[in-house]
């Protein structure tokens, strides 16, 4: 008999194995702390520590308030909220810190996803961790598997996806918050396929809403999602087993052309979330290659913005339609125009200032009249992360530089201590000082604390 067209022994036309989505729930809910490097746990240590500073800083945003408002509540709930007294149900606590952690989009990025890894992962697993008690080893392993499956299937999805106007962040953050949360619960394979089923069926999110409030609600919907896909599928909630490769399932209908889907899940070369890109200016991830370019152009040459005469910014299409805004009116806006960002890195701005991204400095007369001197050319490469600046100065002096951020860090002491520095600047004036150093304490130590309550109590 002819498989029907939601059958789950059908073959997709594309890249497709019948067997993906349960290869991914075989190894979610297998995968043991031996076969985990020594690496890969320091690196989530890292990841979690940069997006609990992120959040913490993020809470104050007018979006997380509205959110807090709507859903937040008192002492008698059981989840932490970030930078808040208030607290929540669990799903609703990983709507909010889901959000403040994306709301300054200061937060981490992964290449092979092709969005921000940690934004959904994190607040699922920490709110479902709480409610379960589980230990600080626990959450690290299922940011680890969160990170893993989101690589794995935003390399299925490819940039197409991307490129069509999803927001990877929401729709494949989705998937990397029901994977940690299925872990935490120690889900059997068969129940986390039916959990990365529920996630395909509200994978969401539009590139239309970046600039606006409706971009980190994105992460945070994800979390949210992801955790509710965990949950109910441990309750016995069915949804299709082959939800991510059949016919009419996630890569089917939101990637128009497919990459090959491996069945095998190997980390013997290393875990993806050891290869996370941690941000240090305060704007969208495709502008830092930009941003340090011309940064290297003040230092090496002594250039300035009242010498501008003309500049050329050249970059890859996959920054087309994502911070091209030409004519920003907000603070959001100015994180995704990268014109504008070149303006203010040209005049010695300190793009990791949260207090930089606002509508004055998006109105700013004398920013607005050299951007118009600023142009940006978009170029369909295979270099999807090489910015290069070209400037000409008024004196006929003419300065050429390129950079590219996608490249992980190698010395993980020197990225600890950067990311301390970063996460002091933003979350000291919200804790004080004695609560963040607190933090940092509590997730440096958190793979040997069979407890999160140090953690949590520094937070909240």
């Amino acid at each position: 008999m002819a498989d029907t067209p939601n059958s789950p022994s059908a073959s997709p036309e594309t890249g497709g194995d019948p067997a993906f989505t349960a290869a991914l729930a075989q190894w979610i809910s297998s995968v043991d702390d031996d076969a985990i490097s020594a690496s890969a746990w320091e690196w989530s240590k890292h990841v979690l520590l940069d997006w609990l500073a992120v959040g913490v800083a993020g809470a104050s945003e007018p979006l997380v308030q509205m959110l807090l408002a709507e859903y937040g509540g008192g002492g008698e709930q059981p989840c932490t909220l970030l930078g808040s007294p208030m607290r929540a149900r669990p799903h609703d606590a990983a709507l909010i810190n889901g959000a403040a952690g994306h709301a300054l989009d200061f937060d981490d990025v992964a290449s092979r996803m092709v969005g921000h890894p940690t934004a959904p992962v994190a607040p699922a697993a920490l709110a479902l961790a709480q409610s379960l008690g589980a230990s600080g080893r626990d959450l690290l392993r299922a940011l680890i598997v969160g990170h893993e499956i989101e690589s794995r299937i935003g390399e299925v999805a490819g940039l197409s996806h991307y490129q069509l106007g999803f927001h990877v962040t929401g729709t494949i953050g989705t998937f990397g918050a029901a994977a940690a949360c299925a872990r935490l619960r120690r889900l059997d394979a068969a129940t986390t396929r039916h959990a990365l089923g529920l996630a395909a069926t509200q994978a969401a999110g539009l590139k239309s809403m970046f600039g606006t409030m409706a971009k980190p609600l994105h992460a945070g919907k994800a979390a949210m999602n992801g955790l509710m896909a965990a949950q109910l599928a441990a309750r016995g909630f069915t949804a299709h087993e082959s939800a991510i490769e059949c016919p009419q399932g996630f890569a089917r209908t939101q990637a128009p052309s497919l990459n090959p889907m491996s069945t095998v899940v190997d980390t013997r070369a290393g875990f993806a979330i050891e290869a996370a890109l941690f941000k240090y200016h305060a704007a969208c991830y495709l502008t830092h290659s930009t941003i340090e370019a011309i940064r290297q152009a003040r230092v090496r040459h002594g250039v300035t913005l009242d010498a501008l005469d003309s500049m050329t910014v050249t970059v890859a299409g996959n920054q087309r339609g994502v911070c091209d805004i030409a004519n920003p009116q907000t603070g959001l806006n100015v994180k995704f125009s990268i014109q504008h960002l070149a303006a203010l890195a040209l005049d010695g701005a300190d793009t990791a200032a949260l207090g930089l991204y606002t509508d004055q400095t998006a109105l700013d007369e004398r920013l607005g009249k050299a951007r118009a001197r600023i142009a940006l050319n978009v170029v369909d490469a295979p270099d999807r992360d090489t910015a290069v600046v070209s400037i000409r100065l008024r004196d006929g002096r003419e300065v050429t530089e390129q950079a590219n951020v996608a490249i992980p860090a190698k010395d993980l002491g020197a990225q600890w201590t950067r990311l301390v520095g970063k996460a002091r600047s933003i979350v000291t004036p919200v804790l004080g000082s004695q609560r963040f150093e607190a933090m940092v304490a509590a997730v440096q130590t958190l793979d040997r604390s069979t407890s999160l309550q140090p953690l949590l109590a520094a937070l909240h």
